[in-house]
């Protein structure tokens, strides 16, 4: 083998390395808060706070709920969710509906979400991590 191709091999073999322990670094683990706005065919807007919690990641996956409040009081869904390496992409959904997030920071987190169907609805937030 040339030292070309060696170095090539070697070079792609770093990169692809990288990339793995980018994704393994990349955690979104913890509690995340803000504000969040919604508007619903049938209850119209709604405002309040809402907070994601991540209590489990497992590569480029997590597991958590996501908790808002409500005129009836505080309620929550269970969601799942995956990212691209390097989280440029994170998708996740719940039994009605779907999630999509942007990492700005490694401490901010937008997401909206929506759900179709009779009452129809989309929120969106920006969300801290809590220390």
């Amino acid at each position: 083998m040339s030292t070309k191709l060696i170095a090539l091999l070697a070079a792609v073999a770093a990169g692809l390395i990288s990339l793995s322990a980018a994704a393994d670094e990349l955690s979104l683990k913890g509690t995340w808060t803000g504000h969040r706005e919604r508007i619903a065919e049938k209850e119209g807007y709604r405002n309040g706070t809402a907070t994601l919690v991540v209590a489990e990641q497992q590569g480029l996956t997590f597991k958590g709920t996501m908790h808002w409040s409500t005129p009836a009081g505080d309620t929550h869904d269970d969601l799942a969710g995956a990212f691209t390496p390097g989280g440029k992409t994170i998708m996740g959904s719940d039994a009605e509906g779907t999630y999509i997030f942007n990492l700005l920071d490694n401490n901010t987190l937008d997401y909206c979400y929506s759900e179709h169907g009779e009452n129809f609805k989309t929120t969106c937030a920006r969300l801290t991590r809590q220390p």
